[in-house]
């Protein structure tokens, strides 16, 4: 079955989504921009996408092809086939633009109607003319004009049918005129005489006429008007295959109340530099952010893309910037409630999109079950959740919300965390007690069975519980367990370092101590939620200690330092150089072995300790390193680098393979940026969202929850290295660390010093 996209063009307010209601029949207008049916024309069936798209939503430049937007609400727009352009005949400004509109399209050999709406109005209430109108020259591009009204919606139907008519013919013609181009273009190509020696490649011969076949085609077959009802009578009659061409934005249009200045906005007779940009400025102004309810429609609509999913994942983590839970949670319920409603839906469908919402709570559920902690909107939930149970095909999600509801939905630090739940949710209860009042009275006493058996897990429980990660894919533990687990890794500070401790170090195979790091720094990493990220960044000093997440972004970033002091302490433990050599040269060795473990947060503090003031000054030591380990390690310089921003960590932290870790230190200041930069609420009156602020947080964010639901395999814990890294006594005080530099390898000569000033402060 063959598709097509037909664009219903129009100012806002005209009556594009009360047309696309008529013609699917529907009981209220459509949740959707983009609606799908199937028509039958001439005996054949189409599957018809009609796209609801406002004027404001073109930058009409009339020379030109028609620009259509990339993006509806964030999906992509496809093809578009023919257009409708509609306007209202109750108001004269939804015409202003229209000749610039229909100009472009037809620059764009696209088939185009007029119809003009709302027409059940009384005629003393018009202020266009639609008949008269229509004899404009500059509407004589289009192929018929219809008057539509809500007492006739058999003129919508045939309105419909004349344009797919039209958009099956103009595809017919484009494939045959298409084919016809290619026979010359080869034809040309054969006439050419080849020459042997300085002849043009091949490549460039296919490049030439792949160009002619994609050449702009003018012409489309105007469609038949043998059996088709039209509003006024009759289609109008084409003078020839080809439209006729717009007329210039300067042209006559004077009878339509406007102002000098829009019917001369596109003119090309008005020299550049006196053109307005005040149309420009007005349309951006309108398109700056989105409303609330258009990011939940996209929420909920059907994944097409990963971009789809990507949405998803960045508003269920973000949408606290700008909304409250039970906000979001009652403009979920009411979307569901009208699909519920929808009597002219085919029963499938609706228990699809059901599907889809409900699917989108349960994801919701999971992810942050703080959000749900406070008592009204925990309430509601319950009571949802009971709705749920009482239908046999959504009783597994209700299983799961419900198990969800009883171990996981406590207060945390999302519960409070910026646009809170602070009073009662009444309208998400409405929606609730309408719909348990139409349940029999036997299923609202509906209790589940396994109540009994959920047992929140204890803190010495040894069992590791599975969850879905923040990317949608299964980890092996739980955040409580990894918590748990990172707080048993704080440094002790107990072993000595002396000769013994060298001994050991050195003793230690490289791929050991590579392991072990990155143990550790996957524990450290995955305890941490993506929303302690973004408090991290966000929230003021003094919030910032009420939130008890944030110990796990403060306990990786104060191990992040602790690895580059330990670093620094091995290397200078020894007094001689060729001691000192052995262990540089083991610590580049293992920094090649965390790159090859995309842990590159180990990675950069190993090198951050090797860069260190107090190491990168050992000349004495650093000649006794092999050449062939200078030249990986300097490779790793680079990688890890901050030339052009950090460039060749960014490629290649997109290009690794999971598992991961992040170098998190980076990522933290890509936050910042992101979270200054800009601000959450735009529009004139500050009530639209900057989602464009958000896109920027998401490509931040979207990494790193990917990276945390892929953990490593076959990591076993291996405690001799891990009392080696986290016991050692060691001082942390850069002074000190430079001053052992300094006594071991002094600035103006290679010599040693007093064996006294060589020994670390706290082994005397």
């Amino acid at each position: 079955m063959e598709s097509y996209n037909i664009a219903i063009i129009g100012a806002i307010g005209v009556g594009k989504s009360t047309f696309v209601q008529r013609i699917l029949g529907l009981s209220r207008p459509p949740i959707s921009t983009a609606s799908s049916v199937r028509i039958v024309v001439d005996s054949a069936s189409y599957m018809t996408t009609l796209l609801e798209l406002d004027l404001d939503s073109f930058e009409l430049n009339t020379p030109h092809p028609i620009q259509w937007p990339k993006q509806i609400n964030g999906h992509i727009v496809p093809r578009v086939d023919a257009a409708l352009v509609l306007y209202d005949v109750t108001n004269k400004d939804t015409i202003r633009e229209l000749p610039q509109t229909l100009a472009a399209l037809t620059n764009s050999s696209m088939p185009a109607m007029l119809v003009a709406s709302k027409c059940e109005a009384p005629e003393e209430d018009w202020q266009v003319d639609a008949d008269e109108l229509a004899t404009r020259t500059l509407f004589r591009s289009c192929l018929a004009h219809f008057k539509i009204s809500s007492t006739s919606p058999e003129i919508d139907r045939s309105c419909l049918h004349a344009i797919l008519r039209a958009a099956v013919a103009n595809r017919r013609d484009e494939s045959g005129e298409m084919g016809a181009i290619r026979k010359r273009a080869q034809s040309a190509a054969n006439l050419e005489a080849p020459d042997s020696s300085g002849g043009r490649p091949v490549s460039e011969g296919r490049h030439s006429r792949a160009s002619s076949d994609f050449s702009p085609l003018r012409g489309f077959a105007a469609p038949s008007s043998t059996g088709t009802p039209i509003a006024d009578g009759h289609l109008q009659k084409q003078v020839s295959r080809s439209p006729r061409r717009g007329t210039r934005g300067n042209d006559s249009f004077l009878d339509v109340e406007g102002s000098d200045t829009d019917s001369r906005r596109y003119s090309d007779d008005i020299p550049i530099l006196q053109r307005s940009d005040d149309a420009v400025v007005e349309r951006q102004q309108k398109m700056a952010g989105l409303p609330f309810d258009d990011l939940v429609d996209r929420l909920l609509a059907l994944r097409l893309s990963r971009a789809d999913l990507n949405f998803s994942d960045v508003f269920l983590c973000l949408y606290r910037k700008f909304a409250a839970p039970g906000e979001l949670f009652s403009a979920i319920l009411m979307r569901l409630d009208r699909v519920r409603d929808d009597k002219t839906a085919h029963h499938l469908t609706k228990t699809a999109t059901q599907l889809r919402i409900i699917e989108t709570v349960a994801k919701w559920v999971s992810l942050y079950p703080g959000d749900f902690a406070r008592l009204a909107t925990r309430r509601n939930l319950d009571e949802f959740i009971r709705y749920l149970s009482t239908e046999p095909i959504f009783c597994i999600a209700a299983r799961q919300m419900h198990r969800n509801l009883t171990l996981h939905v406590i207060e945390d630090d999302d519960t409070g965390w910026a646009n809170a739940d602070d009073a009662d949710d009444q309208l998400a209860s409405d929606i609730l007690s309408k719909e348990l009042s139409e349940l029999p009275a036997g299923l609202t006493a509906l209790q589940f069975e396994e109540d009994g058996n959920f047992e929140r897990p204890s803190v010495s429980s040894e069992n590791l519980s599975r969850v879905v990660g923040g990317g949608g894919q299964i980890q092996l533990y739980s955040y409580e367990d990894y918590e748990r687990e990172a707080g048993t890794l704080d440094p002790t500070d107990h072993l000595p370092m002396n000769k013994f401790r060298y001994r050991i170090f050195v003793e230690i195979k490289d791929d050991d101590i590579a392991d072990e790091l990155t143990r550790i720094d996957w524990i450290m990493f995955s305890s941490i939620r993506i929303r302690d990220f973004v408090r991290h960044v966000s929230l003021p000093a003094s919030q910032k200690e009420s939130c008890k997440s944030l110990s796990n972004v403060n306990r990786m970033i104060n191990h992040f330092n602790h690895i580059a002091k330990w670093v620094a302490n091995m290397i200078l433990l020894r007094d001689k150089a060729k001691h000192r050599a052995i262990v540089l040269e083991k610590f580049m060795n293992v920094a090649l072995k965390l790159r090859q473990l995309n842990n590159y947060n180990g990675l950069a503090a190993v090198l951050a300790g090797i860069n260190g003031t107090a190491i990168h000054r050992l000349a004495q030591t650093k000649t006794l390193v092999s050449q062939e380990t200078h030249k990986k390690f300097a490779r790793l310089v680079i990688l890890m680098g901050t030339q052009k921003s950090h460039f060749a960590y960014r490629l290649a932290w997109e290009n690794s393979p999971l598992p991961r870790i992040p170098f998190i230190p980076l990522h933290r200041r890509d936050l910042v940026s992101a979270e200054e930069g800009s601000k959450t609420f735009v529009g004139p009156s500050g009530d639209r969202i900057n989602w464009k602020k958000f896109e920027v947080l998401g490509e931040v964010l979207l990494p790193l929850m990917k990276s945390q639901g892929t953990p490593y395999p076959n990591l076993s814990k291996n405690d001799n290295v891990r009392e080696l890294i986290l016991g050692c006594h060691m001082t942390t005080d850069e002074e000190e660390i430079y001053q052992r530099s300094l006594d071991l390898e002094g600035s103006s000569s290679g010599g040693a010093l007093e064996p006294t000033k060589k020994i670390f402060p706290w082994l005397k």
